[in-house]
């Protein structure tokens, strides 16, 4: 039994460092090391996240280890650790870490990663400047903006390089807990899942959180320079927050309708194909507790937690 957790260990480690070696995949490079955790528990996480540190060390260069870590291993095990957390009721029931809490966790952390990032890496011109610095450096990038976007000037390049730099901040949670879902729901349909399924039903985010989106929303309208830039990003972080209570607010509302799948698959592709459709589906979580989306899935003939109304 040993050998054989040894064994998934080690394709685990193979096959993150592989997903992020092909550029492609690297998305999911997180997903092996969240299938292992959840399966199995933080200790293999840490093993599988330090091999493929390791791996990619010694295979590609310590340079991109150190960002492979920093950016994916690291903030999985994290993310991991309190999936796992859990505590026993009076009845004897297990009750884990909630899934509002685990994005809350998440957008914190990649909160605190991007203004680590915006403070060291962006030296005195400051960090979107250095990234536009870097793209006129780099003919091919800088041929293919010109080419695709006619962006030859230095504003024009500044501008990318914000957009792009914002675009990336507000992905990284939002990758994070997808690899993590993705890595639950594989287990729960091979049944080696250690956090029971949740339902995305109920989901909600504090009131609250309107909060500090307004505070950087108005930092990225009124300030200038790099800590507008920082100001955006962290905004679109929590804004991702809300994207993903939009998505749960959809499938909820969605119970019941005709045709349900093949909806989800066409708004999951426009998702993809088209950004901008992030912005209503966003707009619909942070309304949410304003309207209430939810209430139009409830059925006068049952009560919404009635067990027909669950997946």
């Amino acid at each position: 039994m040993a050998n054989t957790q040894l064994l998934r260990i080690a394709f685990a480690a193979i096959g993150s460092f592989v997903l992020f070696a092909a550029l492609v995949f690297m998305p999911f490079a997180p997903l092996p090391i969240a299938a292992i955790g959840l399966s199995f528990g933080i200790g293999q996480a840490m093993i599988t996240a330090i091999l493929a540190t390791v791996m990619t060390s010694i295979i590609l260069s310590p340079p991109l280890a150190i960002v492979f870590a920093i950016t994916f291993l690291a903030p999985t095990v994290l993310l991991v650790r309190q999936a796992l957390l859990s505590r026993q009721d009076a009845e004897g029931r297990f009750n884990f870490y909630p899934v509002g809490q685990l994005i809350l966790f998440t957008i914190s952390m990649t909160g605190i990663g991007a203004v680590l990032l915006f403070f060291i890496s962006g030296g005195a011109t400051g960090l979107p400047q250095s990234f536009a610095n870097a793209i006129q450096q780099a003919p091919e990038v800088r041929e293919a903006l010109a080419q695709i976007y006619g962006i030859s000037s230095q504003e024009e390049m500044l501008w990318i390089a914000n957009a792009m730099l914002v675009s990336a901040f507000a992905s990284w949670p939002l990758l994070l807990l997808g690899n993590v879902q993705l890595a639950q729901a594989l287990l729960v349909r091979t049944k080696r899942n250690l956090r029971p399924q949740a339902n995305y039903d109920r989901l909600q985010l504090p009131i609250w959180l309107v909060a500090p989106l307004a505070v950087f929303m108005g930092g990225a309208a009124l300030l200038s320079g790099w800590p507008a830039s920082l100001s955006a990003a962290l905004a679109a972080m929590i804004m991702a927050a809300y994207f993903l209570l939009g998505l749960a607010i959809i499938h909820a509302i969605s119970r019941h309708w005709n045709g349900r799948g093949f909806l989800l698959a066409v708004l999951y592709f426009l998702v993809f194909v088209m950004a901008w459709v992030i912005i209503p589906v966003s707009l619909m979580g942070l309304l949410d507790t304003r309207f209430d989306f939810r209430k139009l899935n409830r059925r006068p003939d049952k009560p919404s937690d009635a067990e027909g109304d669950k997946e």
